[in-house]
């Protein structure tokens, strides 16, 4: 999502966005097949080139080219659940255990870094 934008305009983005919100519901094999399909129905259009002023050719999808290559670099670490048993897809578990924390931080958030963690050995203790 980084890379993307929330409303892209091609149809190479708006579905590679669909592709990645899709991301917690697939298993690695669907996605990896759905990426792949993604990358050759759009390969003419991520290697699109242009001149600039200078006379020097860059893509230009860039930031598209980045998410895409980003996906595919980071595969393994995307799943990495699946090869735990019971490890949560998200975080989302993980957050809720740690909202109180943030509260009371929140609360306190003119203290030096010494003191906020003195703050929460206390509240972990």
């Amino acid at each position: 999502m980084a890379k993307l934008t929330r409303k892209p305009k091609s149809d190479a983005g708006m579905e590679l966005l669909a592709l990645s919100k899709e991301l917690c519901k697939l298993s690695s094999n669907d996605f990896i097949n759905k990426l792949s399909k993604w990358q050759e129905r759009h390969k003419y259009f991520l290697n699109e080139k242009t001149i600039d002023e200078n006379g020097k050719w860059r893509y230009t999808h860039t930031r598209l080219r980045s998410a895409n290559y980003t996906l595919k670099r980071n595969i393994a670490f995307l799943f990495a659940y699946e090869s735990v048993e019971n490890l949560p897809k998200t975080n989302n578990g993980l957050e809720g255990e740690f909202a109180h924390l943030k509260t009371k931080l929140r609360v306190h958030s003119g203290l030096k870094l010494e003191n906020k963690m003195s703050l929460f050995h206390i509240i972990l203790s």
